[in-house]
Protein backbone atom coordinates (compact mmCIF):
# COMPACT_ATOMS: atom_id res chain seq x y z
CA UNK A 1 0.00 0.00 0.00
CA UNK A 2 1.54 3.54 -1.06
CA UNK A 3 1.99 5.79 1.90
CA UNK A 4 -0.45 8.60 0.02
CA UNK A 5 -3.31 5.78 0.14
CA UNK A 6 -2.65 5.17 4.01
CA UNK A 7 -3.27 8.43 4.83
CA UNK A 8 -6.63 8.18 2.90
CA UNK A 9 -7.72 4.98 4.70
CA UNK A 10 -6.24 6.46 8.28
CA UNK A 11 -8.77 9.63 7.24
CA UNK A 12 -11.51 7.30 6.43
CA UNK A 13 -11.28 5.09 9.70
CA UNK A 14 -11.24 7.75 11.72
CA UNK A 15 -14.01 9.50 10.15
CA UNK A 16 -15.73 6.44 10.26
CA UNK A 17 -15.37 5.40 13.21
CA UNK A 18 -17.23 8.65 14.78
CA UNK A 19 -20.65 6.97 13.95
CA UNK A 20 -22.18 3.59 16.36
CA UNK A 21 -23.38 0.72 14.21
CA UNK A 22 -26.68 -0.73 15.39
CA UNK A 23 -25.76 -3.89 13.78
CA UNK A 24 -22.36 -4.26 15.88
CA UNK A 25 -23.36 -3.10 19.22
CA UNK A 26 -23.81 -6.14 20.59
CA UNK A 27 -20.25 -7.41 19.21
CA UNK A 28 -17.54 -7.26 21.34
CA UNK A 29 -14.05 -8.45 18.61
CA UNK A 30 -13.24 -9.64 16.14
CA UNK A 31 -10.99 -13.12 16.47
CA UNK A 32 -8.26 -13.25 13.91
CA UNK A 33 -5.90 -15.81 12.63
CA UNK A 34 -3.49 -16.50 10.15
CA UNK A 35 -2.60 -20.30 8.71
CA UNK A 36 0.43 -20.13 9.14
CA UNK A 37 1.41 -17.37 11.55
CA UNK A 38 4.54 -17.85 10.12
CA UNK A 39 5.89 -17.57 6.59
CA UNK A 40 8.43 -15.96 3.90
CA UNK A 41 8.66 -13.11 2.40
CA UNK A 42 6.41 -13.19 -0.34
CA UNK A 43 4.66 -16.21 0.60
CA UNK A 44 1.04 -16.50 0.60
CA UNK A 45 -0.80 -17.50 3.84
CA UNK A 46 -4.86 -17.63 4.80
CA UNK A 47 -7.01 -15.17 6.64
CA UNK A 48 -9.76 -15.88 9.02
CA UNK A 49 -12.06 -13.66 10.20
CA UNK A 50 -15.08 -14.26 12.74
CA UNK A 51 -17.13 -11.35 14.38
CA UNK A 52 -17.64 -12.89 17.96
CA UNK A 53 -19.34 -11.55 21.27
CA UNK A 54 -17.64 -11.19 24.94
CA UNK A 55 -17.91 -15.14 25.58
CA UNK A 56 -15.84 -15.73 22.19
CA UNK A 57 -19.13 -16.95 20.73
CA UNK A 58 -19.64 -16.21 16.91
CA UNK A 59 -22.15 -13.55 15.96
CA UNK A 60 -24.57 -15.26 13.54
CA UNK A 61 -26.53 -12.28 11.94
CA UNK A 62 -23.64 -10.22 11.80
CA UNK A 63 -23.79 -8.38 8.77
CA UNK A 64 -21.62 -5.29 9.02
CA UNK A 65 -18.44 -3.83 7.11
CA UNK A 66 -14.86 -4.66 8.25
CA UNK A 67 -11.54 -2.56 6.93
CA UNK A 68 -8.52 -4.52 6.72
CA UNK A 69 -5.22 -3.46 6.98
CA UNK A 70 -1.33 -3.27 8.07
CA UNK A 71 0.17 -0.83 10.10
CA UNK A 72 3.69 -2.70 9.89
CA UNK A 73 3.77 -3.59 6.39
CA UNK A 74 1.73 -0.80 4.29
CA UNK A 75 2.88 -2.84 1.21
CA UNK A 76 1.51 -6.16 1.96
CA UNK A 77 -0.73 -7.77 -0.42
CA UNK A 78 -4.22 -8.15 0.95
CA UNK A 79 -7.09 -10.30 -0.16
CA UNK A 80 -8.47 -9.35 -3.65
CA UNK A 81 -12.06 -9.91 -2.32
CA UNK A 82 -11.60 -5.91 -0.75
CA UNK A 83 -12.47 -2.93 -1.66
CA UNK A 84 -10.58 -0.02 -1.13
CA UNK A 85 -9.66 -2.40 1.98
CA UNK A 86 -12.98 -2.80 3.44
CA UNK A 87 -15.44 -5.93 3.47
CA UNK A 88 -18.80 -6.87 4.08
CA UNK A 89 -20.46 -9.81 5.17
CA UNK A 90 -22.77 -11.78 3.89
CA UNK A 91 -25.21 -15.18 4.51
CA UNK A 92 -23.19 -17.03 1.75
CA UNK A 93 -20.19 -16.25 4.57
CA UNK A 94 -21.31 -18.04 7.39
CA UNK A 95 -20.27 -15.63 9.55
CA UNK A 96 -17.06 -16.53 9.26
CA UNK A 97 -14.85 -14.98 6.50
CA UNK A 98 -11.33 -17.00 5.09
CA UNK A 99 -9.18 -15.49 2.27
CA UNK A 100 -7.29 -18.42 1.26
CA UNK A 101 -3.46 -17.78 0.18
CA UNK A 102 -5.16 -14.03 0.33
CA UNK A 103 -2.12 -11.82 2.14
CA UNK A 104 1.90 -11.66 1.12
CA UNK A 105 4.24 -9.92 3.59
CA UNK A 106 6.83 -7.80 1.57
CA UNK A 107 8.81 -7.01 4.38
CA UNK A 108 10.52 -9.48 7.26
CA UNK A 109 10.02 -9.36 10.67
CA UNK A 110 6.47 -9.11 12.86
CA UNK A 111 3.90 -8.13 10.72
CA UNK A 112 0.33 -7.19 11.37
CA UNK A 113 -3.07 -7.03 10.45
CA UNK A 114 -5.68 -4.73 11.72
CA UNK A 115 -9.69 -5.42 11.37
CA UNK A 116 -11.89 -2.83 12.50
CA UNK A 117 -15.50 -2.71 12.16
CA UNK A 118 -15.86 0.39 9.26
CA UNK A 119 -19.08 1.83 11.91
CA UNK A 120 -17.29 1.19 15.44
CA UNK A 121 -13.84 1.43 16.90
CA UNK A 122 -14.91 -0.28 19.79
CA UNK A 123 -14.64 -3.27 17.75
CA UNK A 124 -11.82 -4.44 16.20
CA UNK A 125 -8.61 -6.81 16.90
CA UNK A 126 -5.12 -7.16 15.57
CA UNK A 127 -3.33 -10.14 14.16
CA UNK A 128 0.52 -11.08 14.30
CA UNK A 129 2.82 -13.04 12.28
CA UNK A 130 6.23 -13.84 12.15
CA UNK A 131 7.58 -13.15 8.38
CA UNK A 132 11.57 -14.26 7.44
CA UNK A 133 13.58 -13.32 4.81
CA UNK A 134 12.84 -15.41 1.55
CA UNK A 135 15.30 -18.58 1.20
CA UNK A 136 16.62 -19.33 -2.60
CA UNK A 137 14.46 -22.42 -3.68
CA UNK A 138 16.76 -25.18 -5.06
CA UNK A 139 15.55 -27.90 -6.83
CA UNK A 140 11.44 -26.91 -7.02
CA UNK A 141 8.97 -29.66 -8.73
CA UNK A 142 6.18 -29.17 -10.20
CA UNK A 143 4.13 -32.73 -10.26
CA UNK A 144 1.62 -32.91 -12.67
CA UNK A 145 -1.99 -34.91 -10.92
CA UNK A 146 -4.23 -34.26 -13.87
CA UNK A 147 -4.13 -33.92 -16.63
CA UNK A 148 -2.19 -37.04 -17.79
CA UNK A 149 0.58 -36.20 -21.38
CA UNK A 150 -1.06 -36.27 -24.26
CA UNK A 151 -4.68 -36.83 -23.27
CA UNK A 152 -7.81 -36.32 -25.49
CA UNK A 153 -10.74 -34.63 -24.73
CA UNK A 154 -13.88 -33.94 -25.91
CA UNK A 155 -14.39 -29.80 -25.31
CA UNK A 156 -13.04 -26.89 -25.04
CA UNK A 157 -11.76 -26.87 -21.40
CA UNK A 158 -10.26 -29.23 -19.07
CA UNK A 159 -9.28 -28.92 -15.34
CA UNK A 160 -5.72 -28.96 -14.24
CA UNK A 161 -4.12 -30.24 -10.89
CA UNK A 162 -0.71 -30.04 -10.11
CA UNK A 163 1.85 -29.26 -6.74
CA UNK A 164 5.09 -27.54 -5.80
CA UNK A 165 5.85 -25.91 -3.29
CA UNK A 166 3.04 -24.47 -0.82
CA UNK A 167 1.97 -21.00 -0.75
CA UNK A 168 3.35 -20.18 -4.01
CA UNK A 169 2.58 -18.01 -7.13
CA UNK A 170 2.39 -19.63 -9.95
CA UNK A 171 1.87 -18.75 -13.40
CA UNK A 172 0.30 -21.32 -15.96
CA UNK A 173 0.69 -20.30 -19.66
CA UNK A 174 -1.48 -22.19 -22.62
CA UNK A 175 -0.58 -22.82 -26.01
CA UNK A 176 2.85 -19.58 -25.17
CA UNK A 177 0.38 -16.64 -25.18
CA UNK A 178 -2.78 -17.08 -22.28
CA UNK A 179 -1.44 -16.71 -19.11
CA UNK A 180 -3.42 -17.75 -15.63
CA UNK A 181 -2.36 -16.79 -12.62
CA UNK A 182 -2.70 -18.49 -9.47
CA UNK A 183 -1.33 -19.44 -5.81
CA UNK A 184 -0.43 -23.12 -4.68
CA UNK A 185 -1.98 -24.02 -1.53
CA UNK A 186 -1.14 -24.83 2.14
CA UNK A 187 -0.42 -28.98 0.55
CA UNK A 188 1.12 -27.26 -2.21
CA UNK A 189 -1.85 -28.32 -4.75
CA UNK A 190 -2.90 -25.37 -6.76
CA UNK A 191 -6.23 -26.10 -9.44
CA UNK A 192 -7.57 -23.98 -12.19
CA UNK A 193 -10.20 -24.60 -15.29
CA UNK A 194 -8.38 -23.64 -18.12
CA UNK A 195 -11.05 -22.47 -21.15
CA UNK A 196 -10.78 -21.95 -24.88
CA UNK A 197 -8.55 -24.45 -26.02
CA UNK A 198 -7.97 -25.38 -29.46
CA UNK A 199 -9.92 -27.71 -31.35
CA UNK A 200 -6.62 -30.03 -31.76
CA UNK A 201 -3.36 -29.83 -29.75
CA UNK A 202 -2.57 -27.73 -27.00
CA UNK A 203 0.57 -27.08 -25.07
CA UNK A 204 0.13 -26.34 -21.05
CA UNK A 205 3.27 -25.64 -18.59
CA UNK A 206 3.68 -23.64 -14.99
CA UNK A 207 5.95 -21.29 -13.34
CA UNK A 208 6.57 -21.15 -9.98
CA UNK A 209 7.45 -17.39 -8.95
CA UNK A 210 9.01 -15.62 -6.11
CA UNK A 211 7.09 -12.74 -4.42
CA UNK A 212 8.61 -10.36 -7.14
CA UNK A 213 7.29 -12.20 -10.08
CA UNK A 214 10.64 -13.69 -10.85
CA UNK A 215 10.63 -17.15 -12.18
CA UNK A 216 12.23 -19.65 -9.96
CA UNK A 217 10.92 -23.11 -11.58
CA UNK A 218 9.20 -24.10 -14.71
CA UNK A 219 7.35 -27.27 -15.61
CA UNK A 220 7.60 -29.26 -18.72
CA UNK A 221 4.63 -29.08 -21.43
CA UNK A 222 1.69 -30.88 -21.45
CA UNK A 223 0.29 -31.41 -24.83
CA UNK A 224 -3.38 -31.79 -24.89
CA UNK A 225 -5.85 -32.58 -27.61
CA UNK A 226 -9.47 -31.73 -28.17
CA UNK A 227 -11.21 -33.89 -30.85
CA UNK A 228 -14.63 -32.62 -31.20
CA UNK A 229 -15.47 -34.79 -33.92
CA UNK A 230 -14.71 -38.27 -33.52
CA UNK A 231 -17.77 -40.47 -34.29
CA UNK A 232 -18.93 -42.09 -36.93
CA UNK A 233 -21.88 -43.86 -38.12
CA UNK A 234 -20.65 -47.04 -40.65
CA UNK A 235 -23.95 -48.72 -41.81
CA UNK A 236 -26.83 -49.53 -40.29
CA UNK A 237 -29.26 -52.06 -41.13
CA UNK A 238 -33.37 -53.14 -40.72
CA UNK A 239 -34.32 -57.10 -40.95
CA UNK A 240 -36.82 -57.32 -42.65
CA UNK A 241 -37.34 -54.12 -44.25
CA UNK A 242 -41.07 -54.45 -44.51
CA UNK A 243 -43.13 -55.35 -41.48
CA UNK A 244 -47.23 -56.25 -39.99
CA UNK A 245 -48.11 -53.77 -37.60
CA UNK A 246 -46.90 -54.17 -34.24
CA UNK A 247 -44.73 -57.07 -35.47
CA UNK A 248 -40.85 -57.03 -34.47
CA UNK A 249 -37.52 -56.47 -36.64
CA UNK A 250 -33.84 -56.38 -35.89
CA UNK A 251 -31.83 -53.19 -36.05
CA UNK A 252 -28.21 -53.15 -36.38
CA UNK A 253 -25.73 -50.26 -36.07
CA UNK A 254 -22.25 -50.05 -36.90
CA UNK A 255 -20.41 -47.69 -35.53
CA UNK A 256 -17.61 -46.97 -32.94
CA UNK A 257 -16.95 -49.61 -30.51
CA UNK A 258 -17.20 -48.91 -26.50
CA UNK A 259 -19.18 -46.33 -26.68
CA UNK A 260 -21.56 -45.00 -23.88
CA UNK A 261 -24.98 -45.21 -26.12
CA UNK A 262 -26.27 -46.27 -29.03
CA UNK A 263 -29.98 -45.43 -29.95
CA UNK A 264 -32.50 -45.22 -32.40
CA UNK A 265 -36.11 -42.96 -32.38
CA UNK A 266 -38.30 -44.73 -34.38
CA UNK A 267 -42.07 -42.78 -34.20
CA UNK A 268 -40.53 -40.62 -31.41
CA UNK A 269 -39.53 -43.82 -29.56
CA UNK A 270 -36.22 -43.91 -27.86
CA UNK A 271 -34.93 -47.23 -27.79
CA UNK A 272 -31.29 -48.46 -27.00
CA UNK A 273 -29.12 -51.03 -28.44
CA UNK A 274 -26.56 -53.35 -26.80
CA UNK A 275 -22.89 -53.90 -28.26
CA UNK A 276 -23.07 -57.40 -29.34
CA UNK A 277 -19.76 -57.29 -30.93
CA UNK A 278 -16.90 -54.81 -31.84
CA UNK A 279 -18.26 -52.01 -33.68
CA UNK A 280 -21.98 -53.61 -33.90
CA UNK A 281 -25.09 -52.52 -31.96
CA UNK A 282 -27.97 -54.75 -31.97
CA UNK A 283 -31.98 -54.34 -30.83
CA UNK A 284 -35.25 -55.87 -31.59
CA UNK A 285 -37.66 -53.24 -31.90
CA UNK A 286 -41.15 -53.05 -32.34
CA UNK A 287 -43.53 -51.58 -35.56
CA UNK A 288 -45.89 -48.83 -35.25
CA UNK A 289 -49.35 -49.86 -35.44
CA UNK A 290 -50.64 -47.45 -38.47
CA UNK A 291 -49.61 -48.60 -42.02
CA UNK A 292 -46.12 -46.55 -42.88
CA UNK A 293 -42.71 -45.88 -43.77
CA UNK A 294 -41.02 -44.73 -40.65
CA UNK A 295 -38.04 -42.63 -40.72
CA UNK A 296 -34.89 -43.89 -38.02
CA UNK A 297 -32.84 -41.52 -37.08
CA UNK A 298 -29.84 -43.27 -34.79
CA UNK A 299 -28.24 -41.27 -31.95
CA UNK A 300 -24.68 -42.10 -30.43
CA UNK A 301 -22.19 -40.97 -27.66
CA UNK A 302 -19.14 -41.61 -26.56
CA UNK A 303 -17.05 -41.35 -22.97
CA UNK A 304 -15.40 -38.30 -24.31
CA UNK A 305 -19.02 -36.12 -24.31
CA UNK A 306 -19.32 -36.25 -27.94
CA UNK A 307 -22.67 -36.92 -29.20
CA UNK A 308 -23.69 -37.69 -32.99
CA UNK A 309 -26.97 -37.65 -34.50
CA UNK A 310 -27.80 -39.17 -38.07
CA UNK A 311 -31.27 -38.50 -38.96
CA UNK A 312 -33.33 -40.37 -41.46
CA UNK A 313 -30.35 -42.89 -41.79
CA UNK A 314 -32.74 -45.79 -42.40
CA UNK A 315 -36.83 -46.50 -42.62
CA UNK A 316 -38.88 -49.39 -41.96
CA UNK A 317 -42.15 -50.08 -44.08
CA UNK A 318 -45.64 -51.28 -41.88
CA UNK A 319 -47.24 -53.30 -44.46
CA UNK A 320 -51.47 -52.57 -44.60
CA UNK A 321 -53.22 -55.67 -43.67
CA UNK A 322 -57.12 -55.60 -44.55
CA UNK A 323 -59.34 -55.33 -41.33
CA UNK A 324 -60.70 -58.33 -41.98
CA UNK A 325 -57.82 -60.52 -42.25
CA UNK A 326 -56.35 -58.83 -39.00
CA UNK A 327 -59.16 -59.54 -36.91
CA UNK A 328 -59.19 -63.29 -38.10
CA UNK A 329 -55.23 -63.45 -37.27
CA UNK A 330 -55.89 -61.87 -33.85
CA UNK A 331 -58.89 -63.62 -32.82
CA UNK A 332 -57.68 -67.36 -33.85
CA UNK A 333 -54.08 -66.45 -31.63
CA UNK A 334 -55.88 -66.27 -28.45
CA UNK A 335 -57.29 -69.00 -26.28
CA UNK A 336 -59.81 -67.74 -24.35
CA UNK A 337 -60.28 -68.36 -20.29
CA UNK A 338 -63.42 -69.89 -19.59
CA UNK A 339 -65.11 -68.06 -22.42
CA UNK A 340 -67.92 -70.13 -24.75
CA UNK A 341 -68.55 -69.30 -28.39
CA UNK A 342 -71.21 -70.09 -30.19
CA UNK A 343 -73.69 -69.61 -32.66
CA UNK A 344 -76.11 -66.33 -32.62
CA UNK A 345 -79.30 -65.56 -32.55
CA UNK A 346 -81.42 -63.11 -34.07
CA UNK A 347 -81.15 -60.72 -31.11
CA UNK A 348 -77.46 -61.43 -30.69
CA UNK A 349 -76.35 -60.48 -34.29
CA UNK A 350 -75.07 -56.61 -33.11
CA UNK A 351 -70.97 -56.65 -32.85
CA UNK A 352 -69.88 -54.68 -29.84
CA UNK A 353 -66.81 -53.68 -31.09
CA UNK A 354 -64.37 -51.12 -28.45
CA UNK A 355 -64.21 -47.86 -29.85
CA UNK A 356 -61.59 -45.23 -29.06
CA UNK A 357 -59.20 -46.51 -26.81
CA UNK A 358 -57.13 -43.92 -25.22
CA UNK A 359 -54.04 -43.79 -22.97
CA UNK A 360 -53.01 -40.81 -20.33
CA UNK A 361 -49.74 -41.84 -19.23
CA UNK A 362 -48.98 -40.32 -15.23
CA UNK A 363 -45.85 -40.61 -13.45
CA UNK A 364 -46.62 -43.71 -11.47
CA UNK A 365 -49.17 -45.49 -13.84
CA UNK A 366 -50.43 -45.82 -17.10
CA UNK A 367 -54.35 -45.38 -17.40
CA UNK A 368 -55.74 -47.21 -20.78
CA UNK A 369 -59.83 -45.75 -21.49
CA UNK A 370 -62.54 -46.23 -23.72
CA UNK A 371 -65.96 -45.49 -25.21
CA UNK A 372 -68.70 -47.19 -22.91
CA UNK A 373 -70.03 -50.12 -25.23
CA UNK A 374 -73.67 -50.81 -25.66
CA UNK A 375 -75.11 -53.76 -24.40
CA UNK A 376 -71.28 -54.78 -22.93
CA UNK A 377 -71.40 -56.33 -19.41
CA UNK A 378 -67.72 -55.80 -18.88
CA UNK A 379 -64.35 -56.13 -20.62
CA UNK A 380 -61.57 -58.51 -20.67
CA UNK A 381 -57.93 -56.79 -20.83
CA UNK A 382 -55.26 -58.53 -22.92
CA UNK A 383 -51.16 -57.55 -22.90
CA UNK A 384 -49.61 -58.98 -25.83
CA UNK A 385 -46.28 -61.04 -25.59
CA UNK A 386 -43.27 -60.70 -27.83
CA UNK A 387 -44.44 -63.84 -29.92
CA UNK A 388 -47.81 -62.07 -30.57
CA UNK A 389 -49.86 -63.91 -28.59
CA UNK A 390 -52.75 -63.13 -25.95
CA UNK A 391 -52.47 -63.40 -22.33
CA UNK A 392 -55.59 -62.35 -20.72
CA UNK A 393 -54.74 -60.02 -17.87
CA UNK A 394 -58.29 -59.30 -16.12
CA UNK A 395 -62.01 -57.79 -16.45
CA UNK A 396 -63.11 -55.26 -15.27
CA UNK A 397 -66.64 -53.73 -15.04
CA UNK A 398 -65.66 -50.09 -16.00
CA UNK A 399 -64.43 -48.28 -19.11
CA UNK A 400 -60.93 -47.70 -17.42
CA UNK A 401 -57.78 -49.93 -16.54
CA UNK A 402 -55.04 -48.59 -14.87
CA UNK A 403 -50.98 -50.13 -15.23
CA UNK A 404 -48.87 -49.17 -11.65
CA UNK A 405 -45.64 -48.67 -12.79
CA UNK A 406 -43.84 -48.31 -9.15
CA UNK A 407 -41.69 -46.01 -10.17
CA UNK A 408 -38.83 -48.58 -11.66
CA UNK A 409 -37.22 -48.32 -15.14
CA UNK A 410 -39.54 -48.14 -17.62
CA UNK A 411 -40.44 -50.44 -20.47
CA UNK A 412 -43.19 -51.07 -22.69
CA UNK A 413 -45.79 -53.49 -23.55
CA UNK A 414 -48.90 -53.91 -26.03
CA UNK A 415 -52.28 -53.71 -24.37
CA UNK A 416 -56.05 -54.54 -26.33
CA UNK A 417 -59.89 -54.73 -24.96
CA UNK A 418 -62.28 -57.02 -25.76
CA UNK A 419 -66.51 -56.41 -24.96
CA UNK A 420 -68.00 -59.28 -22.74
CA UNK A 421 -71.85 -60.06 -23.01
CA UNK A 422 -74.32 -62.93 -22.35
CA UNK A 423 -76.42 -64.31 -25.08
CA UNK A 424 -80.28 -65.14 -24.40
CA UNK A 425 -79.04 -68.01 -22.65
CA UNK A 426 -77.42 -66.38 -20.42
CA UNK A 427 -73.61 -67.62 -21.60
CA UNK A 428 -70.53 -65.51 -21.37
CA UNK A 429 -69.83 -64.30 -24.83
CA UNK A 430 -66.21 -62.09 -26.04
CA UNK A 431 -66.31 -59.91 -28.81
CA UNK A 432 -63.45 -58.75 -31.35
CA UNK A 433 -60.43 -57.41 -30.11
CA UNK A 434 -59.52 -53.74 -30.21
CA UNK A 435 -56.57 -52.19 -31.89
CA UNK A 436 -53.37 -52.96 -29.32
CA UNK A 437 -52.24 -50.09 -27.68
CA UNK A 438 -48.46 -49.10 -26.72
CA UNK A 439 -48.74 -48.97 -22.87
CA UNK A 440 -45.55 -47.50 -19.98
CA UNK A 441 -45.09 -50.07 -17.75
CA UNK A 442 -42.58 -51.27 -15.12
CA UNK A 443 -40.65 -54.64 -14.33
CA UNK A 444 -43.55 -55.35 -11.49
CA UNK A 445 -46.49 -55.46 -13.70
CA UNK A 446 -45.94 -59.03 -13.63
CA UNK A 447 -47.23 -59.08 -10.04
CA UNK A 448 -50.27 -57.02 -11.44
CA UNK A 449 -50.96 -59.77 -14.19
CA UNK A 450 -50.89 -62.59 -11.93
CA UNK A 451 -53.63 -60.87 -9.55
CA UNK A 452 -55.60 -59.52 -12.45
CA UNK A 453 -55.97 -63.13 -13.72
CA UNK A 454 -56.92 -64.55 -10.47
CA UNK A 455 -59.90 -61.98 -10.40
CA UNK A 456 -60.56 -62.23 -14.14
CA UNK A 457 -60.78 -66.19 -13.65
CA UNK A 458 -63.00 -66.06 -10.18
CA UNK A 459 -65.14 -63.38 -11.91
CA UNK A 460 -66.23 -65.59 -14.37
CA UNK A 461 -66.64 -68.58 -12.47
CA UNK A 462 -68.83 -66.52 -10.06
CA UNK A 463 -71.05 -65.41 -13.13
CA UNK A 464 -71.30 -68.33 -14.55
CA UNK A 465 -72.79 -70.21 -11.57
CA UNK A 466 -75.14 -67.28 -11.25
CA UNK A 467 -76.44 -68.51 -15.09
Amino acid sequence: MKTSKKLILTFLASTMFSFSSVFAAWIDHFEVQFTPNTAEVGEAIDLTIEAVDKNNTVIKDYDGTILIFSESDPEAELPSALEENTYTYSLSDEWVVKFENAVKFKNSGTQNIHIYDLNDDTVFWIAEAEITEATVLQNVDIEIVSPENWLTIGENKIWISWTTQKNHQVKIIVNKDNEIKTTSNESGIFEVEVEDLNDWDNLIKAQVLDADWNIIWESDEVSIRVDLNSLNIKNIKVTPEAVDPENSFEIEVVTNPKLNSVQIILNDVLTDLEETSDWVYTAKVYAPKEPWTYKIDVKIKDELGHEKTEIWSSSITVNEIPLESATEEKVETIKPVMIKKEEKTEDDKKELKITWLKLVELKTKSILSWDPVEGADSYNIYKKSDDSELELVTNVKTTTFEIVMWNQEVTYDYFAVKAVSKTNSWEIYEWSLSDATKVKTGPELIILFLLSLFIGWLFLVIKQNKA
